[in-house]
């Protein structure tokens, strides 16, 4: 039996700078602007209104998502929105903020579904997400990291549990997205580092994920090979046009691990950030090379083929995980990354009494499904105590 898969993107990907005044070509009655605060203090909500407005669509704002946003502030979107009946949704910000868009268009069209139907913590979700059929979904992404606004992943908070709640579906995938570097060039230095690194570590495990594959594997060589050339001048030298490169690197890496999957290293981010509140980019950053140290085992050709890309001339595959795990440590201290949950500023003692529970629970996370190294128990335990002491020697 034959069987095939499906490349997905968004059906439009507008990109340049000043692109965001594609909105005044977009089609429709009402628009909702899904944001956080900081999009309205910059002006860049206003800007996005007034294009809408420009073409003769209603428009309401919804500007009050927060970092790691809660299903509690997503349900307030809907219920505040419900009458409004928008037809054009727009998530524009970090993930954060397109993840919260995502999340209002899955129960504002399908009001028959609970999170805890639609979400994968704890296995496959209990229900299939309909094809939308009201909306059109425009994500604009601020940040250069999460991918989001190419990405079918939505991470909604549960504060009652303490953890991430990953929505996992190809519907979730926008249906535009507009990757403007003017909006990305107002991020602080740190939002730059956290992101950019999340989009480092969203590309890397693209390429040796378990559904790697030709079309999804040439993009995430190139965004690799983007993000390890122009984050260092981006971050010390705030150069535009490497600004500009790692912003589109950014939505590349979301594109591929869209049509592969991301990994290990996403597990361990997931459980380690939503129990000490660390931003997903910074414990995405902080795990990749631990990450890749456990998972070289299995796939150290791969990693070779990622060092000769980005620098590395011999043949020999353990060299080249090494020269590429050391690249990435280089490229940490140049943008003030702690290197190890202990640097960030996490407790030992409350650190310790949560890794059972990590390791326990990591081993049915959709990363860990699609990592190429199947771990055991004992083997995320050892790698989530070196992800805290900054000790490779610790990986099993």
């Amino acid at each position: 039996m034959s069987t095939f898969r499906i490349f997905r993107s968004p059906r439009d990907i507008v990109w340049g700078r000043g692109s965001i005044a594609h909105l005044e070509s977009i089609r429709g009655k009402r628009a909702l602007i899904v944001t956080d605060p900081v999009m309205t203090k910059l002006g860049t909500a206003a800007r996005a209104r007034d294009y809408f407005q420009k073409g003769g669509l209603e428009v309401r704002t919804f500007d009050e998502v927060e970092p790691e946003p809660s299903i509690q502030t997503v349900m307030k979107i809907v219920t505040e929105n419900r009458n409004f009946n928008p037809d054009v949704i727009v998530g524009m910000g970090g993930g954060s903020a397109i993840d919260a868009s995502k999340g209002f268009r899955v129960f504002f069209e399908h009001p028959h579904l609970t999170f805890e139907d639609v979400h994968a913590l704890n296995g496959p979700p209990k229900a299939s997400i309909p094809p939308f059929k009201q909306t059109t979904h425009v994500a604009i992404s601020s940040t250069s990291g999460s991918g989001s606004d190419a990405s079918h992943v939505c991470v909604l908070t549960d504060p009652a549990i303490h953890a991430k709640c990953p929505i996992v579906h190809p519907e979730l995938k926008p249906n535009m997205t507009i990757v403007d570097p003017d909006i990305a060039d107002s991020m602080p230095k740190g939002v730059l580092a956290d992101t950019g690194l999340d989009a480092l570590t969203h590309a890397i495990e693209s390429y040796v994920s378990g559904m790697a594959n030709d079309f999804s594997r040439g993009i995430s060589l190139e965004a690799i090979g983007l993000l390890m050339k122009y984050l260092p001048p981006a971050y010390l030298e705030n150069n535009p046009l490497a600004k500009e490169h790692i912003h589109y690197a950014a939505t590349m890496a979301g594109l591929a691990f869209s049509n592969s999957a991301n990994g290990i290293c996403h597990t361990v981010a997931t459980k380690v950030g939503g129990s000490f509140k660390l931003t997903h980019g910074r414990g995405n950053a902080i795990a990749l090379p631990y990450s890749i140290q456990y998972n070289a085992k299995v796939v150290g050709d791969l990693f070779a083929t990622i060092s000769r890309a980005v620098g590395y001339d011999g043949e020999d595959a353990s060299k080249a995980t090494d020269y590429l795990i050391q690249r990435i440590r280089q490229l940490q201290k140049q943008l003030d990354m702690p290197g190890s949950y202990k640097e960030v500023g996490i407790k030992e003692s409350a650190y310790n009494e949560k890794i059972k529970e990590f390791a326990l629970t990591s081993r049915t996370y959709p990363t860990t499904l699609t990592n190429p190294r199947a771990a055991t128990v004992e083997e995320f335990e050892s790698l989530y105590r070196a992800c805290y002491q900054g000790d490779y020697s610790l990986i099993k």
